[in-house]
Protein backbone atom coordinates (compact mmCIF):
# COMPACT_ATOMS: atom_id res chain seq x y z
CA UNK A 1 0.00 0.00 0.00
CA UNK A 2 1.29 3.46 -0.94
CA UNK A 3 0.97 6.40 1.32
CA UNK A 4 0.18 9.91 -0.34
CA UNK A 5 1.70 13.25 0.57
CA UNK A 6 1.35 16.67 0.13
CA UNK A 7 3.91 18.83 -0.21
CA UNK A 8 2.22 22.60 -0.05
CA UNK A 9 3.65 25.92 -0.18
CA UNK A 10 1.53 29.02 2.02
CA UNK A 11 1.92 32.22 1.35
CA UNK A 12 2.58 34.29 4.20
CA UNK A 13 0.62 36.95 2.89
CA UNK A 14 2.05 39.37 6.10
CA UNK A 15 2.56 36.69 8.32
CA UNK A 16 4.82 35.17 9.99
CA UNK A 17 6.08 31.58 9.52
CA UNK A 18 5.11 30.66 12.74
CA UNK A 19 1.69 32.29 12.91
CA UNK A 20 0.96 30.37 9.73
CA UNK A 21 2.09 27.03 10.83
CA UNK A 22 -0.37 27.96 13.91
CA UNK A 23 -2.73 28.65 11.27
CA UNK A 24 -2.70 25.47 9.46
CA UNK A 25 -2.33 23.17 12.61
CA UNK A 26 -5.69 25.03 14.35
CA UNK A 27 -7.54 24.35 11.53
CA UNK A 28 -5.86 20.95 9.98
CA UNK A 29 -4.26 19.07 12.70
CA UNK A 30 -5.33 17.94 16.63
CA UNK A 31 -8.61 16.94 16.58
CA UNK A 32 -9.54 18.15 13.51
CA UNK A 33 -8.15 14.93 12.14
CA UNK A 34 -7.55 16.34 8.56
CA UNK A 35 -3.83 16.27 7.83
CA UNK A 36 -1.06 15.34 10.05
CA UNK A 37 1.38 18.46 8.99
CA UNK A 38 5.43 18.95 9.05
CA UNK A 39 7.39 21.98 8.89
CA UNK A 40 9.56 21.42 5.47
CA UNK A 41 13.27 22.25 4.82
CA UNK A 42 12.80 24.45 1.71
CA UNK A 43 16.57 26.79 1.55
CA UNK A 44 16.54 30.04 0.08
CA UNK A 45 17.56 28.85 -3.44
CA UNK A 46 19.19 31.27 -5.66
CA UNK A 47 16.58 32.50 -8.17
CA UNK A 48 17.33 33.55 -11.83
CA UNK A 49 15.15 35.52 -14.21
CA UNK A 50 11.62 34.41 -15.04
CA UNK A 51 12.00 32.94 -18.65
CA UNK A 52 14.82 30.55 -16.48
CA UNK A 53 12.47 29.90 -14.19
CA UNK A 54 9.48 28.83 -16.57
CA UNK A 55 11.79 26.39 -18.49
CA UNK A 56 13.16 25.16 -15.53
CA UNK A 57 9.39 24.36 -14.41
CA UNK A 58 8.84 22.54 -17.19
CA UNK A 59 11.83 20.64 -16.49
CA UNK A 60 11.37 19.74 -12.97
CA UNK A 61 7.73 18.00 -14.12
CA UNK A 62 9.74 15.58 -16.22
CA UNK A 63 12.61 14.94 -13.81
CA UNK A 64 9.92 14.68 -11.07
CA UNK A 65 8.15 12.10 -12.88
CA UNK A 66 11.50 9.84 -13.68
CA UNK A 67 12.34 10.08 -9.82
CA UNK A 68 8.77 8.77 -9.27
CA UNK A 69 9.56 5.94 -11.81
CA UNK A 70 12.94 4.91 -10.82
CA UNK A 71 12.18 5.28 -7.17
CA UNK A 72 8.92 2.64 -7.77
CA UNK A 73 11.22 0.45 -10.04
CA UNK A 74 13.50 0.05 -7.44
CA UNK A 75 11.25 -0.89 -4.84
CA UNK A 76 9.49 -3.03 -6.61
CA UNK A 77 12.30 -4.98 -7.64
CA UNK A 78 12.72 -5.38 -4.12
CA UNK A 79 9.94 -5.93 -2.92
CA UNK A 80 9.25 -8.76 -5.50
CA UNK A 81 13.18 -10.51 -5.31
CA UNK A 82 12.88 -10.59 -1.21
CA UNK A 83 9.13 -11.68 -1.09
CA UNK A 84 10.39 -14.96 -3.66
CA UNK A 85 11.24 -18.40 -1.55
CA UNK A 86 14.38 -18.18 -3.28
CA UNK A 87 15.37 -15.68 -1.45
CA UNK A 88 18.58 -15.47 0.28
CA UNK A 89 17.53 -16.31 4.08
CA UNK A 90 20.81 -13.96 5.33
CA UNK A 91 19.45 -10.91 3.53
CA UNK A 92 16.06 -11.06 4.15
CA UNK A 93 16.52 -12.04 8.13
CA UNK A 94 14.28 -15.01 7.04
CA UNK A 95 11.35 -12.21 6.53
CA UNK A 96 9.65 -12.98 3.36
CA UNK A 97 7.01 -10.64 3.32
CA UNK A 98 6.78 -8.21 0.68
CA UNK A 99 4.67 -5.79 3.02
CA UNK A 100 7.75 -6.22 5.87
CA UNK A 101 10.34 -6.36 3.08
CA UNK A 102 9.52 -3.04 1.64
CA UNK A 103 9.43 -1.29 5.29
CA UNK A 104 13.24 -2.52 5.82
CA UNK A 105 13.95 0.18 2.68
CA UNK A 106 15.97 3.30 4.62
CA UNK A 107 17.43 6.54 3.60
CA UNK A 108 19.93 7.40 5.30
CA UNK A 109 19.27 5.27 8.09
CA UNK A 110 16.17 6.22 8.52
CA UNK A 111 12.79 5.29 7.85
CA UNK A 112 11.13 6.74 4.67
CA UNK A 113 8.49 8.49 6.30
CA UNK A 114 10.97 9.56 8.97
CA UNK A 115 13.18 11.03 6.25
CA UNK A 116 10.41 12.90 4.59
CA UNK A 117 9.02 14.48 7.86
CA UNK A 118 12.73 15.57 8.89
CA UNK A 119 13.72 16.40 5.45
CA UNK A 120 16.86 18.66 5.62
CA UNK A 121 18.62 20.09 2.46
CA UNK A 122 21.79 18.39 1.55
CA UNK A 123 23.89 21.90 1.36
CA UNK A 124 26.95 19.16 0.53
CA UNK A 125 25.68 17.34 -2.40
CA UNK A 126 23.74 20.62 -3.31
CA UNK A 127 24.82 24.15 -2.63
CA UNK A 128 21.77 26.23 -2.41
CA UNK A 129 24.19 29.11 -4.10
CA UNK A 130 24.30 26.87 -6.89
CA UNK A 131 22.63 28.01 -10.01
CA UNK A 132 19.29 26.19 -10.03
CA UNK A 133 19.29 25.00 -13.30
CA UNK A 134 23.02 23.27 -12.39
CA UNK A 135 21.16 21.69 -9.57
CA UNK A 136 18.51 20.35 -11.39
CA UNK A 137 20.88 18.68 -14.25
CA UNK A 138 23.12 17.00 -11.31
CA UNK A 139 20.16 15.97 -9.63
CA UNK A 140 18.67 14.47 -13.23
CA UNK A 141 22.18 12.96 -13.99
CA UNK A 142 22.05 11.18 -10.75
CA UNK A 143 19.02 9.60 -11.46
CA UNK A 144 19.80 8.69 -14.95
CA UNK A 145 22.86 6.69 -13.81
CA UNK A 146 20.94 4.95 -10.65
CA UNK A 147 18.00 4.09 -13.75
CA UNK A 148 20.96 2.91 -15.98
CA UNK A 149 22.16 0.56 -12.90
CA UNK A 150 19.22 -0.62 -12.42
CA UNK A 151 18.38 -1.96 -15.92
CA UNK A 152 21.83 -3.41 -16.15
CA UNK A 153 21.49 -5.48 -12.90
CA UNK A 154 18.36 -6.72 -13.97
CA UNK A 155 19.25 -7.83 -17.40
CA UNK A 156 22.16 -9.42 -16.32
CA UNK A 157 19.23 -11.43 -14.12
CA UNK A 158 17.31 -11.80 -16.57
CA UNK A 159 19.67 -13.34 -19.09
CA UNK A 160 20.70 -15.90 -16.41
CA UNK A 161 16.96 -16.71 -15.27
CA UNK A 162 16.19 -17.21 -19.22
CA UNK A 163 19.61 -19.56 -19.99
CA UNK A 164 18.29 -21.48 -16.49
CA UNK A 165 14.62 -21.70 -17.49
CA UNK A 166 15.73 -23.44 -20.70
CA UNK A 167 17.57 -26.04 -19.63
CA UNK A 168 14.25 -26.73 -17.25
CA UNK A 169 12.51 -26.88 -19.92
CA UNK A 170 14.58 -29.29 -21.92
CA UNK A 171 14.80 -31.73 -18.43
CA UNK A 172 10.61 -31.24 -18.74
CA UNK A 173 10.73 -31.69 -22.24
CA UNK A 174 9.22 -34.48 -24.38
CA UNK A 175 11.69 -37.98 -24.77
CA UNK A 176 13.56 -36.32 -27.85
CA UNK A 177 14.80 -33.58 -25.79
CA UNK A 178 15.35 -35.25 -22.44
CA UNK A 179 18.31 -36.10 -20.73
CA UNK A 180 17.78 -40.09 -19.93
CA UNK A 181 20.98 -40.60 -18.72
CA UNK A 182 19.93 -40.81 -14.86
CA UNK A 183 16.67 -42.66 -16.31
CA UNK A 184 17.96 -45.19 -18.53
CA UNK A 185 20.43 -48.23 -16.64
CA UNK A 186 22.64 -48.94 -19.74
CA UNK A 187 22.14 -52.87 -18.52
CA UNK A 188 18.94 -52.73 -19.62
CA UNK A 189 20.39 -51.49 -23.29
CA UNK A 190 21.27 -54.36 -25.85
CA UNK A 191 23.67 -52.35 -28.71
CA UNK A 192 25.68 -55.19 -30.99
CA UNK A 193 26.73 -55.25 -34.35
CA UNK A 194 23.35 -56.12 -35.68
CA UNK A 195 21.08 -55.26 -33.12
CA UNK A 196 20.24 -51.95 -31.05
CA UNK A 197 17.53 -50.42 -28.64
CA UNK A 198 15.29 -47.83 -28.94
CA UNK A 199 13.82 -46.01 -26.27
CA UNK A 200 9.67 -45.33 -26.81
CA UNK A 201 7.53 -42.81 -24.82
CA UNK A 202 4.46 -44.41 -24.89
CA UNK A 203 1.08 -43.16 -23.53
CA UNK A 204 -0.09 -44.77 -20.71
CA UNK A 205 -3.67 -44.90 -22.79
CA UNK A 206 -1.58 -46.64 -25.52
CA UNK A 207 -0.04 -49.31 -23.83
CA UNK A 208 -2.17 -52.33 -24.42
CA UNK A 209 -2.49 -51.21 -28.35
CA UNK A 210 1.57 -50.38 -27.87
CA UNK A 211 2.15 -54.25 -26.44
CA UNK A 212 -0.05 -55.45 -28.86
CA UNK A 213 1.23 -54.34 -32.06
CA UNK A 214 4.60 -53.29 -31.55
CA UNK A 215 6.31 -56.37 -32.86
CA UNK A 216 4.62 -55.90 -36.28
CA UNK A 217 5.25 -51.88 -36.87
CA UNK A 218 8.28 -53.32 -38.80
CA UNK A 219 10.21 -56.14 -39.73
CA UNK A 220 13.01 -57.54 -37.47
CA UNK A 221 11.66 -56.40 -34.42
CA UNK A 222 12.99 -58.81 -31.17
CA UNK A 223 9.92 -60.42 -30.02
CA UNK A 224 8.74 -59.64 -26.08
CA UNK A 225 11.33 -56.81 -26.22
CA UNK A 226 9.59 -54.09 -24.99
CA UNK A 227 10.49 -53.24 -21.46
CA UNK A 228 9.56 -50.53 -18.47
CA UNK A 229 12.16 -48.51 -17.89
CA UNK A 230 10.48 -45.43 -16.20
CA UNK A 231 7.11 -44.10 -15.68
CA UNK A 232 6.56 -40.15 -15.90
CA UNK A 233 3.58 -38.59 -15.51
CA UNK A 234 0.78 -39.74 -18.54
CA UNK A 235 3.65 -42.08 -19.93
CA UNK A 236 5.79 -44.62 -19.79
CA UNK A 237 9.29 -45.36 -21.38
CA UNK A 238 9.81 -48.23 -23.39
CA UNK A 239 12.72 -50.22 -24.74
CA UNK A 240 12.63 -51.68 -27.71
CA UNK A 241 15.18 -54.39 -29.34
CA UNK A 242 15.80 -54.77 -33.18
CA UNK A 243 17.89 -54.73 -36.11
CA UNK A 244 19.72 -51.07 -36.79
CA UNK A 245 18.74 -51.61 -40.49
CA UNK A 246 14.83 -51.10 -39.72
CA UNK A 247 15.58 -48.26 -36.86
CA UNK A 248 13.41 -45.23 -39.44
CA UNK A 249 10.75 -47.76 -40.49
CA UNK A 250 10.30 -48.45 -36.95
CA UNK A 251 10.72 -44.72 -35.70
CA UNK A 252 7.74 -43.51 -38.54
CA UNK A 253 5.41 -46.26 -37.25
CA UNK A 254 5.64 -45.55 -33.73
CA UNK A 255 4.79 -42.15 -34.48
CA UNK A 256 1.89 -42.97 -35.96
CA UNK A 257 0.23 -44.40 -33.81
CA UNK A 258 1.05 -41.74 -31.36
CA UNK A 259 4.27 -42.76 -29.74
CA UNK A 260 7.76 -41.25 -30.13
CA UNK A 261 10.42 -43.54 -30.41
CA UNK A 262 14.71 -42.50 -30.61
CA UNK A 263 18.04 -43.78 -30.93
CA UNK A 264 19.76 -43.54 -27.20
CA UNK A 265 23.26 -43.54 -26.46
CA UNK A 266 24.56 -43.45 -23.57
CA UNK A 267 26.65 -40.42 -22.16
CA UNK A 268 27.58 -40.61 -18.68
CA UNK A 269 29.80 -37.78 -19.10
CA UNK A 270 27.23 -35.27 -21.24
CA UNK A 271 24.81 -35.85 -18.38
CA UNK A 272 27.48 -34.95 -15.59
CA UNK A 273 28.45 -31.57 -18.06
CA UNK A 274 24.76 -30.74 -18.42
CA UNK A 275 23.94 -31.18 -14.31
CA UNK A 276 27.16 -29.14 -13.74
CA UNK A 277 25.46 -26.61 -15.81
CA UNK A 278 21.96 -26.85 -14.30
CA UNK A 279 24.06 -26.25 -10.92
CA UNK A 280 26.52 -23.35 -12.11
CA UNK A 281 23.05 -21.24 -13.32
CA UNK A 282 21.08 -21.42 -10.54
CA UNK A 283 24.25 -20.77 -8.17
CA UNK A 284 24.61 -17.73 -10.95
CA UNK A 285 20.91 -16.45 -10.34
CA UNK A 286 20.88 -17.29 -6.65
CA UNK A 287 23.94 -14.75 -6.49
CA UNK A 288 22.65 -12.04 -8.98
CA UNK A 289 19.89 -11.92 -6.91
CA UNK A 290 21.04 -11.67 -3.90
CA UNK A 291 23.44 -9.27 -5.11
CA UNK A 292 20.37 -7.28 -6.56
CA UNK A 293 18.86 -6.97 -3.50
CA UNK A 294 21.44 -5.65 -1.71
CA UNK A 295 22.16 -2.94 -4.69
CA UNK A 296 18.45 -2.07 -4.27
CA UNK A 297 18.72 -1.93 -0.39
CA UNK A 298 21.48 0.47 -1.02
CA UNK A 299 20.25 2.75 -3.91
CA UNK A 300 16.96 2.81 -3.07
CA UNK A 301 18.02 5.44 -0.01
CA UNK A 302 19.99 7.64 -2.81
CA UNK A 303 17.16 7.88 -5.52
CA UNK A 304 14.39 8.89 -2.75
CA UNK A 305 17.12 11.53 -1.50
CA UNK A 306 17.27 12.70 -4.63
CA UNK A 307 13.31 12.48 -5.35
CA UNK A 308 12.80 14.45 -2.18
CA UNK A 309 15.42 17.23 -3.56
CA UNK A 310 13.67 17.24 -6.87
CA UNK A 311 10.12 18.14 -5.30
CA UNK A 312 11.75 20.67 -3.09
CA UNK A 313 13.22 22.30 -5.99
CA UNK A 314 10.53 22.40 -7.99
CA UNK A 315 8.06 23.43 -4.95
CA UNK A 316 10.41 26.02 -4.55
CA UNK A 317 9.96 27.68 -8.41
CA UNK A 318 6.27 26.96 -8.05
CA UNK A 319 6.43 29.02 -5.32
CA UNK A 320 8.45 32.06 -6.54
CA UNK A 321 6.13 31.56 -9.99
CA UNK A 322 3.18 31.55 -8.04
CA UNK A 323 3.81 34.19 -5.21
CA UNK A 324 6.76 36.56 -6.38
CA UNK A 325 10.03 37.79 -5.01
CA UNK A 326 11.38 37.60 -2.35
CA UNK A 327 10.67 34.58 -0.61
CA UNK A 328 7.30 34.76 1.11
CA UNK A 329 5.89 31.51 1.78
CA UNK A 330 6.16 28.56 4.46
CA UNK A 331 6.66 24.99 2.92
CA UNK A 332 4.89 21.81 4.51
CA UNK A 333 4.70 18.55 3.73
CA UNK A 334 1.33 16.91 5.03
CA UNK A 335 -0.05 13.21 5.11
CA UNK A 336 -3.63 13.99 4.72
CA UNK A 337 -6.88 12.08 6.12
CA UNK A 338 -8.25 11.33 2.39
CA UNK A 339 -11.45 10.40 3.76
CA UNK A 340 -11.75 14.15 4.27
CA UNK A 341 -9.14 15.72 1.62
CA UNK A 342 -12.08 17.55 -0.14
CA UNK A 343 -12.62 19.47 2.93
CA UNK A 344 -9.10 20.14 3.49
CA UNK A 345 -8.44 21.00 0.81
CA UNK A 346 -11.76 23.54 1.14
CA UNK A 347 -9.92 24.85 4.61
CA UNK A 348 -6.80 25.74 2.78
CA UNK A 349 -8.26 27.70 -0.04
CA UNK A 350 -10.56 29.57 2.46
CA UNK A 351 -7.28 30.06 4.89
CA UNK A 352 -4.07 30.85 2.67
CA UNK A 353 -5.80 31.51 -0.98
CA UNK A 354 -7.27 35.03 0.37
CA UNK A 355 -7.31 37.20 -2.78
CA UNK A 356 -6.91 34.27 -5.51
CA UNK A 357 -8.21 35.06 -8.56
CA UNK A 358 -12.04 32.84 -9.28
CA UNK A 359 -9.99 30.25 -11.51
CA UNK A 360 -8.48 28.54 -8.74
CA UNK A 361 -9.59 24.90 -7.48
CA UNK A 362 -12.01 25.88 -4.37
CA UNK A 363 -11.66 21.98 -3.60
CA UNK A 364 -15.08 21.38 -3.52
CA UNK A 365 -15.23 19.32 -7.05
CA UNK A 366 -12.89 16.89 -5.72
CA UNK A 367 -9.68 15.83 -4.45
CA UNK A 368 -6.57 14.55 -6.16
CA UNK A 369 -8.44 12.87 -8.68
CA UNK A 370 -6.92 11.33 -12.03
CA UNK A 371 -6.57 14.84 -14.37
CA UNK A 372 -6.73 17.51 -11.84
CA UNK A 373 -3.79 19.64 -12.15
CA UNK A 374 -1.58 20.09 -8.95
CA UNK A 375 -1.85 23.65 -9.74
CA UNK A 376 -5.15 24.22 -9.67
CA UNK A 377 -5.41 25.75 -6.03
CA UNK A 378 -4.77 28.91 -4.62
CA UNK A 379 -1.79 27.58 -3.21
CA UNK A 380 1.11 25.74 -4.62
CA UNK A 381 0.52 21.88 -4.03
CA UNK A 382 2.15 19.00 -5.27
CA UNK A 383 1.34 15.24 -4.18
CA UNK A 384 3.49 11.85 -4.40
CA UNK A 385 3.03 8.60 -2.88
CA UNK A 386 5.45 6.36 -1.24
Amino acid sequence: MTTPYWLVSLPLNGSSADETWATLQRHTGGSNDLSVNYRLGCPDLRVGTLDSLLALSDDLVKVNALAEQVVEKVRRQYVDLSSSPSANSSVMGGNHESGTASHSLTVEGESVERYMTTFEWDEAKNPARRALKETVEKLSDRLARIDDEFKLKCGQLTTSKNLLNAVNRKSGAGINAKDLCGIINPANLVETENLTTLIVQVPKLKTEEWMDSYETLSSFVVPRSSQVLHVEGDNELRSVVLFRRVVDAFINAAREMGCTAREYSHDPEASRSAKEQKSALEQEVAERSESLIEWCQMSYGEVFSTMMHVCVVRLFVESILRYGLPPDFQAILMKPNLKHSTKLRKILNEEFGKGASSHWDDGTTGDDQVGISEDMYSYVSLSMKV
